[in-house]
């Protein structure tokens, strides 16, 4: 059993049902133990994440013959109550805590995959799925067409995104064009265990880049500039996309181009997310409008 499964069961499962028979097992309980889960302190996630290793073990317990029927098929995964995106803190950089970042964290062997995030706009998933051949160096574009998504066992593989607007070229720039080619040079080197010999980014161990990693590696940067003196309030890897975004806007760029860059399936969300940055740039724009009277 992995560490992260070993740590659900033993903190949540077997605490609620360990001293229950398995044979004796049934659907309500699972669903009692489902919303007590939901009740807690923990986030959804977790919740579902939790539930999925039931799942694995009782499944697992029909295949040995020790139970004829898995009392916890068909019990749906929790959904999030989603708040209005306006209402919901999305964590960019300012310029200075980016490039200080930035600095901290050049030496990490993840610091392509994030400085790829942050001048994408991609989300995590999309970047981990990522191959070569979506690399479309004639159209001068990232072919983005799938995501890194979870099995029923909590692994990862490949899947398609969730909506139409998900699937989209993202332009090339020599920004990009560089982190990719420091990339491929770092990929030469690592020798990869994933199915997919032609991905991108790996991990150290040549796996499918996990974001507790990255997250991890974004933690450590942190810390080492907070022993420097130079203290940057805690975010984590969807941190980029925001950072990206914002810069983006403040820039002087379109928001229609960036709904499209960032897969949004409507104007109206982009503007939601990130309207909090026009007032910022609403004089920079004033001054520069020329109307002849």
């Amino acid at each position: 059993m992995r560490a992260a499964h070993a740590t659900y069961y033993q903190g949540h499962i077997s605490p609620c049902l360990g001293n229950v028979k398995i044979q004796k097992i049934e659907r309500r309980q699972v669903l009692s133990f489902q919303k007590d889960l939901s009740e807690g302190e923990l986030s959804i996630r977790t919740c579902n994440n939790i539930m999925k290793i039931l799942k694995i073990v009782l499944k697992d317990a029909v295949m040995d013959e020790i139970i004829m029927k898995n009392p916890a098929e068909g019990i749906k995964a929790l959904k999030e109550v989603n708040a209005k995106a306006a209402e919901t803190y999305h964590r960019a950089l300012t310029e200075q805590d980016q490039k200080e970042f930035m600095q901290e964290i050049a030496y990490d062997y993840y610091y392509e995959f994030v400085a790829f995030l942050l001048c994408t706009g991609m989300r995590f998933g999309e970047a981990a799925a990522l191959t070569w051949s979506d690399i479309d160096h004639k159209q001068n574009v990232i072919h983005v067409t799938k995501t890194a998504t979870f099995n029923e066992d909590n692994t990862r593989t490949t899947g398609t995104p969730k909506s139409e607007s998900g699937k989209r070229d993202i332009p090339l720039n020599d920004t990009i064009r560089g982190i990719l080619a420091k990339q491929r040079k770092k990929r030469s080197i690592v020798i990869s265990i994933d199915k997919e010999e032609n991905r991108v980014f790996v991990s150290v161990y040549g796996k499918m880049v996990d974001n507790s990693i990255v997250n991890k590696a974004i933690r450590s940067a942190l810390a080492r500039l907070d022993g420097k003196g130079k203290p940057i309030e805690d975010f984590t890897v969807h941190a980029l996309r925001d950072t990206f975004a914002t810069r983006y806007i403040e820039q002087g760029g379109s928001p229609q181009t960036l709904k499209t860059i960032l897969g949004h399936s409507s104007l109206a969300m982009t503007m939601d997310l990130y309207s909090h940055v026009l007032p910022n740039t609403k004089q920079k724009e004033m001054d520069n409008l020329k109307i002849v009277l």
